[in-house]
């Protein structure tokens, strides 16, 4: 299937690794001309040579970097972007009485603030051509509790709310906004996550990897590049009728009825 991606211009954010990378990469593979950025500038310029895309370094949790990397990712990609991916590393895992007040502030501008900025600074842009598709990329934490992760519990159902009301708001300008929400992908993130419950349970990191794989009907962790090929179809013209949701690529992990 063509995509009609063809010259579309996409930013995607913290894709040096993991999921944004498998983003931006199958954005690329389609014939869109990508920008990518994240705050590492080494591993940012191997992703981009990689992928044969420019590159900004930048850090979505500043308020003036926001600013600065929407104005250069417009002039690199020729006066505007079609397609905004927002995305960011998840907050620190740990309980309720883990964390303080400035991990919760923190938490808030990371992965909520960033995106609804960086969406309202593009936005402008893709109201006067008509046409645009914002995509959030959050966590299956945004529609399900999960244990350990009471930051992200409470923050990443925000960002669907959010994409459910501008998703409204914007569709009569042709401007569509969706929310994918993965399950369980062998990243550096994941690995983190599973770090911290170890050294918190005392359990090997293994063994606590293998229950959770051991939970997923599908019998097996997500590769990133299932959920590259998901971000570009939700960030196309074939998806121009699908705006509001929030899509779930989980193996079949959540229990959730709606």
């Amino acid at each position: 299937m063509d995509l009609q991606l063809e010259g579309k211009r996409a930013l995607v954010c913290a894709a040096s690794r993991g999921l944004g990378r498998a983003a931006a990469a199958a954005l690329a593979a389609e014939g869109a001309r990508v920008v990518v950025c994240a705050r590492g500038r080494e591993a940012l310029a191997r992703t981009a040579a990689e992928l044969g895309v420019s590159s900004i370094a930048a850090d979505v949790s500043v308020e003036a970097e926001r600013v600065r990397l929407a104005g250069e990712a417009q002039a690199l990609l020729g006066g505007g972007v079609d397609i905004l991916v927002n995305n960011a590393g998840g907050p620190p895992a740990g309980p309720l009485d883990a964390h303080g007040t400035q991990a919760w502030r923190d938490a808030w501008e990371l992965n909520f603030v960033s995106g609804a900025h960086l969406a309202s600074l593009l936005l402008p842009g893709m109201k006067a051509r008509r046409w645009g598709r914002i995509v959030n990329l959050v966590s299956y934490a945004a529609l399900e509790a999960i244990p350990g992760l009471v930051l992200s519990n409470a923050v990443r159902p925000a960002v669907v709310a959010w994409t459910r009301a501008a998703a409204r708001e914007l569709a009569p300008h042709g401007v569509g906004v969706v929310a994918v929400c993965p399950g369980l992908f062998l990243t550096d993130r994941l690995r983190e996550i599973v770090a911290a419950r170890a050294a918190r349970e005392g359990r090997p990191a293994e063994e606590i990897l293998a229950q959770w794989v051991a939970e997923v009907p599908a019998g097996r962790m997500g590769d990133p590049a299932e959920l590259g090929a998901l971000v570009a179809f939700l960030a196309s013209p074939r998806a121009g009728y699908l705006t509001g949701s929030a899509v779930a690529i989980d193996g079949g992990i959540m229990r959730r009825l709606s």
